[in-house]
């Protein structure tokens, strides 16, 4: 049994987010796609090759789209303008109208810490689950770890989605908060500091069926990070964004 009781405050925001952790070494290539934990959180299988953050206890903060809630710590802009692609289609579309299958979404997402005092250095910014109020289940969603981009991707629909070519690495989350009765939870996410950008893409694996993308949720939380074995030390930080939520964890 993985999960523990809790209360979370969530404010569900509509896109994905951003990151970028730099390491002098390169880190196993992530071939398995990251799926989400039909409670909440990922599944810990194909996590194992990314750099680990740990943490414990109630640090977690808010991050999501501007104006989403009185609470945010961290502010996700751009997390609306996704370029969503159909199947086998290298043009980005603002909306899934049209689309009669499974899609790909890539989003690109900036950074900016609204409270100083707390994140004054670099930080790390989360996924946790696919929001209940987006019509979509967790089964449904996927994270790349490795992700791509079509050939000739033609951005030109959605003017407000920023692509450089690149996509930003992941480092893995762990929550121990109660890992002496069994229970770990795992999210991914990336390194950051206050004016950075991150792209990455998911995939939803069933048609939209009239829905808009899902929505997923974030957290943010001050840097702890601790090498894999073997790993080179960390050279660097880069950026993080997405839209999402708010976490409150508290014991029962």
């Amino acid at each position: 049994m993985r999960r523990a009781s809790m209360k979370w405050n969530r404010v569900a925001l509509s896109g994905a987010l951003a990151v970028m952790g730099v390491l002098a070494a390169a880190l196993p290539a992530m071939a398995t796609p990251a799926s989400f934990d039909s409670s909440f959180g990922f599944e810990s299988a194909g996590l194992e090759g990314l750099l680990t953050t740990q943490f414990s206890g109630d640090e977690l903060l808010d991050a999501g789209a501007p104006g989403t809630s009185t609470n945010l710590a961290v502010e996700l802009s751009n997390s609306t303008d996704l370029c969503i692609l159909a199947a086998g289609s290298s043009s980005c579309q603002a909306t899934t109208e049209g689309i009669n299958s499974a899609y790909s979404v890539l989003l690109t997402v900036g950074v900016t810490v609204l409270d100083q005092a707390t994140f004054d250095g670099p930080f790390t910014v989360f996924l946790t689950s696919v929001a209940t109020g987006s019509g979509y289940t967790p089964e449904e969603v996927q994270v790349e770890l490795n992700p791509t981009a079509p050939a000739g991707l033609d951005t030109s629909a959605v003017p407000g989605f920023a692509f450089d070519g690149s996509f930003n690495p992941f480092v893995r989350i762990e929550d121990v908060t109660f890992a002496d009765s069994g229970q770990v939870f795992d999210y991914i996410g990336w390194n950051v500091t206050d004016g950075d950008t991150v792209t990455f893409r998911y995939e939803v694996l069933t048609a939209p069926d009239g829905r808009a993308t899902p929505q997923l949720t974030a957290n943010v939380l001050p840097l702890v990070v601790i090498p894999e074995p073997g790993t080179a030390i960390l050279m660097g930080l880069g950026l993080a964004g997405l839209a999402s939520s708010g976490r409150r964890l508290r014991s029962a």
